[in-house]
């Protein structure tokens, strides 16, 4: 089985512009047509977006199933993370990773039913600062649902926001390997990458069969951040 994979963070749908225009990001999101679509920086309700519900309107757009963990809360409305599937959703938590004062942050941990079996997708957004990220990611691979979900297939995807290479390598010391094969395949920003912070990361049970950012004309335009795209193999069932 294969199955294909965009983490995109969509910065409200707001472009480099400055404009608000969600038919930019559902025009990206239809084109690559990925089978599991991980986002971002998705508004609820929020006066700067239009108060529009983004993530209903993507699944609509879509067509995909979706769940949303919001986990920062505004004077009117709220912002978090959104995961999108061609595959039934089966369950799906937002876990909280947030650091301390930091600002909140959380990871959208989702089991999907495939034909081989489950899949687990867990959609996250790290905070700026190195401890902080390396914090998160214990918290992510050391939580409950996580090893709920460690002898299945999983896919950890989102914005790291981590500068370095330091970060894959501490997801590789816990068994999760990086889909850019160590290439430097840069993120943001968008119009002139010059940081990967966007990463797919897969356990054993995948072969990694394609790596690519997205950057065109439109993608340049309609977020700070370029969409990343894998496709994987799975390689043994359960």
């Amino acid at each position: 089985m294969e199955l294909t994979f965009l983490t995109y963070n969509i910065h409200r749908a707001i472009g480099f512009d400055r404009k608000y225009r969600l038919d930019r990001i559902i025009d990206i999101c239809k084109e690559i047509g990925a089978d599991v679509v991980a986002l971002q920086e998705v508004d609820r309700f929020v006066p700067r977006s239009k108060r529009e519900d983004l993530a209903h309107l993507i699944s609509d757009s879509l067509g995909m199933h979706y769940d949303v963990g919001l986990n920062v809360k505004l004077k009117h409305g709220h912002y978090g993370n959104a995961t999108f599937s061609k595959l039934p959703i089966k369950s799906s938590e937002n876990l909280n990773i947030t650091w301390g004062i930091k600002k909140k942050r959380g990871c959208l941990v989702t089991s999907l039913e495939s034909p081989a079996g489950e899949v687990g997708i867990l959609n996250f957004h790290l905070g700026l600062a190195r401890m902080e990220q390396v914090r998160q990611k214990k918290k992510i691979v050391e939580s409950r649902p996580m090893l709920e979900l460690e002898k299945k297939p999983l896919v950890l995807l989102g914005d790291t926001n981590d500068r370095t290479s330091r970060l894959s390598a501490s997801f590789l010391d816990s068994g999760f390997r990086d889909t850019s094969h160590g290439a430097k395949r840069n993120t943001f920003p968008a119009y002139a990458p010059i940081l990967r912070l966007d990463r797919i990361f897969v356990n054993d049970w995948w072969e990694i069969k394609e790596h690519h950012v997205i950057r065109n004309k439109q993608t340049r335009t309609a977020s700070d951040h370029l969409p990343v795209f894998a496709k994987l193999r799975l390689q043994r069932h359960p």
